[in-house]
């Protein structure tokens, strides 16, 4: 209702007298309201509502807003019928007005009329459709969002359960891995006692009982030594790769020539190269110095050179040594068949063997270069390796001076 009318009376069923006189004093006011008389006559109307419906006062109730009459629909005729105050929602053009009536008594004998009140509520309806379809996008977002929750959830809860089978599989893949190197530690150590004794006896015998042995038995005696050697370097291999792995792996370290120590290893394979017709070749100034285990430094150069000659057809081994005072770099090069870019990263694994594009069958276990990197991290180094397809190879490695385990959180040994 509008607030310049009391409602409480209208509601009570006192009419409110209205004379014409008085509503004059509307005229000054932006209030747009009319009064209807009890023939559904627009009596008067304000000049704001005349700016609403562009018609002056005069007409019937309805047409006079360039609507059809019905009286079901009048809020006119509901007014004066029932004689309590009514309200309604209409357009006119492409306004949106909100219409409140009140019955009065017309002062001036015009019997009871419907004084109308109109407010345009265009803005406060599109800010309310606005609102209304906002919240329902809002709503439509929240279920969106729900849903995703739940998918969420149900994703979350079987990759915890992939992590928990992924764990499962690791830990048995650890129990199955640490049950191997148990096995390979207990079979490398009964193996060892009785082949050293065979290795012996075959020596004596060789030494000798050689004269008095057929052809025949001279070459079985020759094979016999030959497989003895090779299971006496398997066995070794074995027991080595016990000892990184359990971090028992003894070193003695001690002040030597470097130059002198790979001329040692060049010489303990040079058969091997003569074969071949390869060159061995030794860059080391003559004063250049390490410290290090000499023995297991051996083992190490021995190891890289024996595999370079072994893919290595034509050309040269070289063996390199140099550095500063802090630390020294070795590098072991061949013009052998090469490794390809994608095996790189698997050579120095245990039990790996990359194939060669010569498809040869170059024997060994797979462990040479497991236990190579091994003994230069219990030094506290590292070994790198490049090399191109039918160009040849260069194994790197460092060791620092003094040298000792690495102390970065750097992997296992053999890791």
């Amino acid at each position: 209702m509008h607030p310049d009318f009391p409602a409480s009376a209208a509601d009570s069923g006192q009419l409110l007298d209205v004379a014409f006189g008085s509503l004059s004093a509307f005229d000054a006011l932006p209030v747009a309201c009319r009064l209807v008389g009890s023939d559904l006559q627009v009596l008067w109307q304000t000049p704001r509502l005349t700016e609403f419906v562009k018609h002056m006062a005069g007409g019937a109730c309805c047409e006079s807003l360039g609507m059809r009459h019905t009286a079901a629909d009048c809020v006119s005729t509901r007014t004066l019928e029932q004689r309590r105050p009514q309200q309604r929602t209409l357009w006119l053009g492409r306004l949106q007005l909100a219409v409140e009536t009140v019955p009065v008594r017309c002062a001036d004998g015009g019997g009871i009329g419907s004084l109308e009140f109109f407010r345009n509520v265009t803005s406060e309806k599109k800010l309310e459709g606005a609102l209304i379809r906002q919240q329902e996008l809002l709503e439509t977002i929240n279920r969106s969002m729900i849903e995703i929750n739940h998918h969420l959830e149900a994703a979350q809860a079987e990759l915890e359960e992939k992590n928990h089978c992924l764990e499962q599989a690791n830990e048995q893949l650890r129990s199955l891995d640490q049950m191997k190197d148990d096995f390979l530690s207990i079979v490398s150590h009964e193996l060892k006692a009785p082949l050293t004794s065979i290795k012996a006896s075959v020596s004596l015998i060789a030494g000798s009982e050689a004269g008095k042995l057929s052809a025949t038995g001279a070459e079985l005696l020759d094979v016999c030594h030959r497989s003895t050697e090779r299971l006496h370097r398997l066995v070794e291999d074995l027991l080595d790769v016990t000892r990184i792995e359990s971090g028992h792996l003894s070193l003695g370290f001690r002040r030597f020539s470097a130059r002198e120590m790979i001329l040692e290893c060049l010489r303990a394979v040079q058969a091997l190269a003569d074969e071949k017709g390869l060159a061995l070749e030794c860059r080391a100034e003559p004063d250049f110095e390490i410290t290090a285990d000499r023995d297991r430094l051996i083992q190490v150069v021995v190891n890289l050179v024996n595999n370079a000659i072994k893919f290595t057809e034509h050309g040269a081994v070289t063996v390199e040594a140099s550095g500063a005072p802090n630390r020294i770099e070795f590098r072991v090069r061949d013009t052998g068949i090469g490794i390809p870019e994608e095996s790189l990263w698997r050579v120095f694994d245990k039990f790996t063997q990359v194939e060669s594009s010569l498809r040869r069958n170059s024997g060994g276990t797979g462990l040479g270069l497991a236990i190579v990197r091994g003994i230069i991290r219990e030094h506290g180094g590292d070994i790198q390796v490049s090399s191109r397809v039918n160009e040849g190879s260069c194994f790197t490695f460092s060791i620092p001076q003094p040298p000792g385990k690495r102390g970065d959180g750097a992997a296992s040994p053999l890791d």
